[in-house]
């Protein structure tokens, strides 16, 4: 007993420096995240984007095809910080679900927005039981949404054009998610996997699709990014989210000098890793 009582005082000290060093962590994380940012993480051969607003929300889209999104979330996000604000599905093919369904399990996730398009694969009923054990809040996606993060931003759901819940379409990219996010002045639009029938579907309505930063659809395949719609998009800065050297040629040749002619900036997650965009909601910089 006298022996700790002599090591007391020392114990406080000790102590006082890690609580002084929690909070000082805590101050740094809070002062370094007050600008808009969004990041194409590295998953490989897949999509995952996270989004942090202003006010601390975080947003996943996709999660890439297996457990490396939990890496990149785990560097961006405080180690207490168990929680997403929302997650959405784009569509369930592998290369965009398998990740989500490894966050599902590590995170408390307050919504979730997908079509409800039914697939096969194995991991899209890991998904569904996920949810339902979870008791998640789902939201079926339509055009015309709005998920508004502040007075300044929000993300805009351009597609699908109709409802899908519970259907099993031939080719699931007809039931894609296409979303502009919009921060003050910047404006991002998010093509997910969609391919040309949605570009044109897209380009006859009278959504507003001029965007400073296009996340290329599909991985850059010669599918999707249409000379006609690319024109309509008009962007600064593409965004290529493709896995090194895959085995589908991603990003397609004709689609890199499509954007190339235009004169628009590329970065891709094959080269340069995670891409990930700061702003102020005038003007944005790429870290």
């Amino acid at each position: 007993m006298e022996k700790f009582r002599n090591n007391l005082p020392a114990s406080f000290l000790v102590f006082l420096a890690a609580a002084a060093a929690f909070v000082w962590y805590a101050v740094v994380y809070a002062e370094a995240g007050r600008d808009f940012a969004v990041t194409f993480f590295d998953v490989g051969q897949g999509d995952a984007i996270f989004i942090e607003t202003e006010n601390r929300q975080q947003i996943l889209i996709d999660g890439g095809p297996n457990d490396r999104v939990l890496a990149k979330l785990g560097r961006l996000m405080p180690f207490w910080d168990r929680s997403l604000d929302l997650v959405i599905l784009t569509h369930p093919h592998a290369d965009h679900l398998d990740g989500l369904v490894e966050a599902l399990k590590r995170y408390d996730v307050k919504m979730v927005l997908e079509t409800g398009v039914r697939h096969s694969i194995p991991e899209y009923g890991e998904w569904r039981e996920f949810l339902e054990k979870k008791k998640v809040n789902v939201v079926i996606a339509k055009a015309g949404q709005r998920v508004r993060f502040s007075e300044t931003a929000h993300l805009d759901i351009l597609a699908p054009f109709e409802n899908f819940a519970g259907e099993s379409p031939k080719n699931i990219h007809d039931a894609m998610i296409v979303a502009k996010l919009t921060n003050g002045a910047l404006t991002v639009l998010l093509m997910g996997d969609a391919e040309k029938p949605i570009e044109h579907k897209l380009l006859l309505s009278d959504a507003d699709i001029d965007s400073d930063i296009l996340k290329v659809g599909h991985h850059g395949s010669k599918t999707s990014t249409s000379q006609e719609f690319l024109d309509a998009v008009s962007p600064s800065l593409a965004v290529i989210s493709a896995g090194r050297k895959n085995r589908y040629g991603h990003p397609y040749q004709d689609v890199l000098a499509r954007l190339a002619g235009a004169g628009i900036r590329v970065r891709r997650t094959d080269r340069d890793g995670d891409v990930r965009l700061l702003s102020d909601g005038l003007k944005y910089g790429i870290e």
